[in-house]
């Protein structure tokens, strides 16, 4: 089991939802769109767990940033394949508890959402406790969508298998679905 030091960025962050969270009241409309962004975090969930990485292509704004020990921009259907990538040889479990969401303004909101994992591989488990403060944002489509995703972790017990993709590896599947990536 490894105790992990919490991520001070995110800490402030989820602080700042919690607080902001306390403040708001709420449109009949606006309730909607929080649902509409509960949504989206969930559709993350369960594409991975369905083996359907690739749905979350059109889930990511084109600016899309990831941060989980470090931060980086990435492409969405780079964020993609790199979740097929590691989930290729495992089975997972997304389970997420207690969501806050913050609605910033009209296209802005932020959510925080308490997450334990679950990854089998043939040969071991990882259990994984954290934290995810995403930043989410409504498109011009409508859509709200998930500009910055921040996980940070708290525990783990395991280590994840094979993070980085190979430069020439490609998914045995790869569904065409919102995602414009020729494999």
């Amino acid at each position: 089991m490894k105790i992990m030091k919490q991520d001070v960025k995110i800490q402030k962050l989820v602080i700042e939802v919690m607080k902001h969270v306390r403040q708001q009241t709420y449109t009949p409309e606006q309730l909607c769109e929080r649902q509409r962004i509960l949504d989206a975090q969930y559709f993350y969930y369960w594409s991975m767990d369905m083996k359907k990485e690739e749905y979350v292509c059109d889930l990511f704004t084109e600016d899309f940033t990831y941060r989980c020990f470090t931060e980086s921009p990435t492409e969405p259907k780079d964020q993609a394949m790199r979740s097929k990538y590691v989930n290729r040889n495992m089975m997972t479990m997304h389970m997420s508890h207690n969501p806050l969401i913050w609605l910033i303004d009209e296209t802005h909101a932020r959510g925080i959402f308490l997450y334990e994992d679950n990854n089998s591989y043939k040969d071991h488990t990882v259990e994984g406790f954290s934290m995810y403060c995403n930043d989410f944002r409504k498109c011009e489509d409508g859509v709200w969508r998930i500009s910055k995703m921040r996980i940070g972790y708290r525990k783990m017990n395991g280590a994840l298998d094979d993070y980085d993709v190979p430069k020439d590896w490609e998914p045995k599947k790869w569904e065409e679905w919102n995602c414009h990536m020729e494999v």
